[in-house]
């Protein structure tokens, strides 16, 4: 009898519902303030300045004036990027700040729409790093390199496939991202059902955190594209000082591309910072600020291309001026000519 019950017991067992705030990075009352501040206020504000600045960045780089150069190419893939790093970074981190202050509509979006939109930001950030690196070994070609390698590799058409191939692997790189997050049932602070966001099993696994957190992403993500774009840069700074620029699009255009070079590298190093001070220090109270800061450096950074673009880059104003305006499409003789000169080298190169 008493095994019976026991048994029927058992089988009737449900686990105890969890509480929202067991997945949260930090339930202090200090931090959520803080986090509503850059998260919620700032990191909108400067995302809803990103997203018309790379609307505008890959329509003039697309434009035809600017599309027959290869490092246009380049640039309007990471606007492209851009955009969407930015428009996904806006509902994770924005949502994810306002909906613990009373806005449950909000909190449902963000439970239905994290896990999908999270692996989705991951691809678009990781794209963003090598669209960058792509433009800075064009234009590392284009100014180091001789005529005839410029020649060979700096056409819109291999600059087309390098990004497409760069976006296929980017994609496949982020597919355990898909896995991460999940949803669950849960209690609120008021004891009623609700549902959060927490991390699976997968995420929370020290040998698949070691290999793909610590040392994929600090290869792949981190040290890897960091290094060779300071070496790039170093080299084509010191060439356009000692030599001038051999940009076709005139040597403000090369400035700009340096400029957005070396702002990526600094606004990306905090997210590396925040990286090893997580294995160091392994205080999830602190670390969650620094989590915050890197998250709206990176946002700036989306958004900050346009402003480089526009104030050191004066074919790029020219163009902008074409688009906002809507002036018609004039390409000059010497752009007819380059195309021209670019099928003739392309009908001997192996692509």
């Amino acid at each position: 009898m008493n095994m019976e019950a026991t048994t029927s017991q058992l089988l009737d067992f449900e686990p105890p519902p969890i509480f929202c705030n067991s997945c949260l990075g930090s339930t202090d009352p200090e931090y959520l303030t803080y986090n509503l501040a850059v998260s919620g206020v700032l990191l909108a504000i400067v995302g809803m300045i990103g997203l018309i600045g790379n609307i505008l960045v890959v329509k003039t780089y697309l434009h035809p004036e600017q599309a027959v150069h290869s490092t246009s190419i380049y640039l309007a893939a990471l606007g492209f990027s851009d955009f969407f790093l930015v428009l996904t970074a806006m509902f994770l981190f924005v949502l994810e700040a306002w909906r613990h202050h009373d806005y449950p509509t909000l909190a449902y979006l963000y439970v239905i729409g994290a896990p999908i939109i999270f692996p989705v930001a991951a691809v678009f950030q990781t794209s963003s790093v090598y669209f960058c690196v792509a433009a800075a070994v064009d234009c590392f070609i284009i100014v180091v390199l001789p005529e005839s390698v410029k020649q060979l590799y700096c056409t819109p058409k291999r600059a087309k496939m390098t990004c497409t191939i760069l976006m296929i692997l980017c994609c496949a790189y982020n597919v355990p991202h898909f896995f991460e997050l999940e949803k669950v049932d849960c209690l609120d602070e008021h004891g009623l059902d609700s549902m959060q966001i927490c991390p699976t099993d997968i995420r929370l696994d020290p040998a698949y955190y070691a290999i793909y957190y610590t040392y994929m992403y600090t290869t792949f993500l981190a040290i890897g594209p960091l290094t060779l774009l300071i070496l790039l840069n170093i080299c084509v700074v010191f060439t356009v000082v000692t030599k001038g620029s051999s940009n076709e699009n005139g040597e403000d255009d090369t400035i700009s591309l340096i400029l957005v070079v070396f702002f990526f590298i600094f606004c990306n190093f905090t997210a590396l910072l925040v990286n090893f001070m997580e294995l160091i220090f392994n205080d999830p109270t602190m670390l969650v600020y620094f989590v915050d800061l890197s998250n709206l450096l990176v946002v700036v950074n989306g958004t900050a291309n346009f402003f480089c673009y526009a104030i050191f880059g004066t074919s790029f104003r020219n163009t902008l001026k074409k688009v906002v305006l809507g002036s018609p499409a004039k390409r000059s003789a010497v752009l007819w000519i380059n195309d021209e000169e670019n099928k003739n080298q392309q009908s001997h190169a192996l692509i």
